[in-house]
């Protein structure tokens, strides 16, 4: 089989990035916080309550813990998981969540924060990277209290969809969206009343999970890949569509994968092949814009990784940036000059894995890491590019070693 028709058949499974419903409340719903304090959703204080038992919600930025009204405009309760909601349980809704982003495990959720949006309030966007393999997703469930504008706007693979709960709710029923923990998302500025919100963290458990519809759509995957061969020291390389933990040396266990990912890389290893995941770095020509993944036409290569770009590597990029050990600029010297300077990611090159070898579907993820002067030899003449250095995660497939 081509990989040009194994490509087809991963096209073709589904690959949701989120997933939204409704459910019913269960009982009178409240919050108790842990000095016995409650709160009830039909006071009409409750509100108010929320906001006098809160703090100003900060966000994540490369590390970084930080407060910025202009990034985030928000407030959350002082309690955070420590709070204890009745009237809603998320063990309700994760089937339906385990479904779409989770077919092969069971999630467990954990209450992090309850968020209140005032009038105002807003949340650019951001995504939330996973810092842990077992972490999926985030499940964020809106209280049914009037108030306009707020919408969840969702962005993945160049396609926006936007959660709106604005307007006159149910009072007897909550709306959720769940999504991976990657995905690009906002909370667009709330113009009247307040946007209430249960922010659930969705983990990865250990107990496997059937799915008979699922492993349906599976079948022409299974059996195309039960009929693959895979010549020797020539890997497979397939780009995940989602962007995950791949610190540290590499390659990794494919534990690190969700959602249709790691449903590939089980039916590679169930057919026999070693499966790993194996972080890695591209460049292209293109400056400037909003890029998403590469175009791939005028690219040969994707470099593979012996170890991951630390993230003070990456935030320290120089004005050239070279995949060897060394920057060959002589020919733009003149004598005298200091030898040019940059930043060598020599160390954490493994090799370069030629595309013929390479599945790049529709919906492949890539970040970028660099914009401006690079090469992937290390000479800076006509061998250098301008243009946009990414970091991707790909699911690398060999002969199982006897």
């Amino acid at each position: 089989m081509s990989l040009d028709a194994l490509k087809t058949i991963l096209e073709q499974l589904p690959d949701p990035s989120y997933v939204e419903g409704t459910a019913k409340l269960s009982e009178r719903f409240a919050i108790a916080l842990p000095d016995g304090d409650v709160g009830a959703l039909d006071d009409k204080r409750f509100v108010d309550w929320l906001l006098e038992h809160a703090e100003a919600a900060p966000f994540g930025d490369h590390g970084e813990t930080k407060l910025d009204p202009k990034v985030r405009h928000a407030k959350r309760l002082v309690a955070r998981s420590k709070a204890v909601v009745a009237g809603f349980d998320p063990a309700g809704v994760l089937p339906a969540i385990e479904a779409a982003l989770s077919p092969r495990f069971h999630l467990d959720a954990k209450l992090e924060d309850v968020t209140v949006y005032e009038t105002g309030g807003k949340f650019a966007r951001h995504k939330d990277t996973p810092r842990t393999a077992n972490l999926v997703g985030t499940l964020v469930v809106g209280l049914p209290i009037a108030h306009e504008g707020g919408a969840f706007s969702i962005v993945d693979a160049g396609q926006r969809h936007d959660v709106d709960w604005s307007g006159t709710p149910d009072p007897s029923a909550v709306r959720w969206v769940a999504l991976f923990s990657d995905v690009d998302h906002s909370v667009e500025q709330v113009k009247a009343g307040a946007r209430v919100t249960l922010v659930y963290s969705l983990s990865r458990s250990d107990r496997p999970r059937a799915d008979a519809a699922r492993d349906d759509k599976l079948a022409s995957l299974r059996k195309a890949v039960g009929a693959l061969t895979i010549p020797k020291a020539q890997p497979l390389m397939i780009a995940c569509t989602r962007q995950i933990v791949t610190d540290g040396t590499q390659p990794q266990s494919i534990d690190t994968l969700r959602g249709t990912d790691r449903e590939i890389a089980d039916t590679f290893a169930d057919s026999g092949f070693d499966v790993a995941v194996r972080a890695c770095i591209v460049g292209d020509n293109e400056e400037g814009g909003d890029p998403g993944f590469p175009d791939t036409q005028h690219m040969y290569a994707i470099t593979r990784l012996s170890k991951a770009i630390p993230d003070s590597v990456v935030a320290g990029m120089d004005e050239a940036v070279s995949f060897t050990d060394a920057i060959d600029a002589e020919e733009y010297e003149e004598e005298g000059d200091e030898p040019m300077g940059g930043t060598l990611l020599g160390e954490y090159v493994l090799d370069m894995v030629a595309m013929d070898r390479w599945v790049i579907r529709t919906r492949a993820a890539a970040s970028v890491i660099y914009e401006g002067m690079y090469s992937e030899t290390g000479y800076f003449g006509n061998e250098a590019s301008m243009g946009h250095i990414y970091t991707l995660a790909a699911i690398e497939v060999t002969t199982a070693k006897r």
